[in-house]
């Protein structure tokens, strides 16, 4: 399927540091040639009136709202938590009412899904996933103290639990859109550090229970080009994980490193996602802040005529 410019969206993760206003955060994001926004979940809810004014007047299309949204000060909610998975039944309600609240945002705000980071194993970033990324910087994987330290991080990275509770917070947040006759799609997107969830592999547990409804897969480009790199998993997706994609977070990343800019580094490490960005409904740019809006320009441009045509 053949797009354009305009029809990417953007992040707000790139510019939410940024902002000091709904407008301000619209208005860097405009700049950059796009009309269509993800808001992530650093977005504040005092900027929202900001934000629907636009969207009311049209200047604006939201793509996609992160859970949790708006903005919680709570870390047990964030992005890097069990969230959906916790054995707390009062933590993991709790849970489930954010993200029926992001979904009421998201139909607020004319949005086509809520993308979620569904859960993790409680373990710490330093346990094993920073110095696994840290080995691959240095190119060090064919290491014995690489080897040595995936095999425990297999052996610790007991996800089923977390994933079972997981499926029974997604049931009944699904539960929530169809019982609204809500059109908005829930899309579990596979993570970016080894001890989260989903993988791959675990896509197909949630689709195998969910297909037919509203739940679908968030493809992030390189949270799975990050997950290759440590072993965790390879394309091809499975085909029913393929056929139920209903939004893709495009970015370039290489050495344990994300969220660069499209199309930016050497060797096109996008090509193997090339079918999933054709087939794909929202394509959303997800860049990190480091990037200068000159990067943001080029890499977008430079995507859409590879890719786009």
């Amino acid at each position: 399927m053949s797009f354009s410019k305009s029809d990417l969206a953007i992040s707000t993760m790139w510019n939410y540091r940024k902002a000091n206003s709904g407008k301000e955060l619209i208005d860097q994001l405009k700049a950059l040639g796009f009309s269509r926004v993800e808001l992530n979940y650093q977005v504040k809810k005092e900027w929202l009136s900001d934000i629907e004014s636009y969207v009311q007047n049209g200047e604006i299309m939201i793509s996609s709202v992160h859970n949790v949204f708006p903005k919680v000060n709570d870390e047990r909610f964030g992005t890097d938590s069990v969230l959906l998975g916790y054995e707390d039944e009062s933590l993991r309600k709790r849970a489930v009412e954010y993200a029926c609240r992001s979904v009421d945002w998201a139909v607020r705000l004319g949005a086509g899904a809520v993308v979620f980071h569904p859960t993790e194993v409680p373990l710490s970033p330093n346990d094993f996933d920073v110095p696994l990324k840290n080995l691959i910087k240095a190119h060090k994987t064919d290491s014995e103290e690489y080897r040595s330290l995936q095999k425990e991080m297999l052996n610790q990275r007991k996800a089923a639990p977390f994933l079972q509770r997981t499926m029974k917070s997604i049931g009944e947040i699904a539960d929530y859109v169809v019982k609204n006759g809500f059109s908005v799609r829930l899309g579990m997107e596979n993570r970016a550090m080894c001890h989260q969830a989903p993988i791959y592999s675990e896509f197909d547990m949630i689709m195998q229970a969910f297909e037919g409804g509203p739940v679908g897969i968030w493809l992030d480009t390189g949270h799975g080009i990050m997950m290759e790199e440590m072993g965790l998993q390879k394309l091809p997706l499975s085909e029913i994980t393929e056929r139920n994609i209903i939004g893709m977070h495009i970015h370039d990343a290489i050495d344990g490193l994300d969220h660069y800019a499209p199309c930016t580094l050497d060797g096109d490490v996008l090509r193997p996602f090339k079918k999933y960005i054709d087939a794909c409904p929202i394509r959303v740019l997800e860049l990190s802040g480091r990037l200068t809006q000159q990067e943001i320009i080029e890499g977008s441009e430079r995507f859409v005529l590879r890719y786009g045509g």
